[in-house]
């Protein structure tokens, strides 16, 4: 039942029913990387980390679950599972980047080998004429010349 509830989450939205609303509650936290969040206000957490809002009303922003210690996200009362949910959807997102770019890559390539194509084809043709000029040139002008009769 668990990779079930795992799959539906990890393909659900970042936002909606699966949020966990904390209340607004102002705090001072650090995260893993020693960056200290001070006096903010937690809003919710989504399905790759906790939401939160300055209180100088000034925006706010995201801290990843997996820049959070266990046991902060604990004392949130937010589920450890969803640290795993929240790297399975990073893993995903990093490897739809991958092919994305891969495709975009092979792409301009494919671009590329075209105008190569097309400019080797009329490197082609304009040689082509200047041999066809150069050689009508070469020769006497065509027409009808008259047979004189000799007696």
């Amino acid at each position: 039942m668990v990779p079930v509830c795992l799959a539906l989450l990890v393909a659900g939205g970042a936002s909606g029913d699966s949020d966990i609303y904390l209340g607004g509650r102002l705090l001072t936290f650090t995260n893993l990387q020693g960056r200290v969040f001070a006096n903010v206000k937690l809003e919710r957490a989504n399905l790759d980390g906790v939401i939160y809002s300055l209180t100088n009303g000034a925006g706010g922003g995201m801290v990843k679950f997996k820049d959070l210690s266990t046991n902060f996200l604990a004392s949130l009362n937010i589920p450890l599972d969803r640290l795993q949910i929240a790297q399975q959807r990073e893993k995903a997102s990093a490897e739809q980047k991958l092919r994305y770019d891969a495709a975009v890559r092979a792409l301009a390539l494919k671009q590329r080998q075209q105008e190569a194509i097309d400019a080797s084809n009329a490197l082609a043709q304009a040689a082509n004429a200047a041999t066809n000029q150069s050689a009508a040139s070469s020769q006497p002008p065509s027409g009808r010349t008259k047979e004189r009769k000799t007696h």
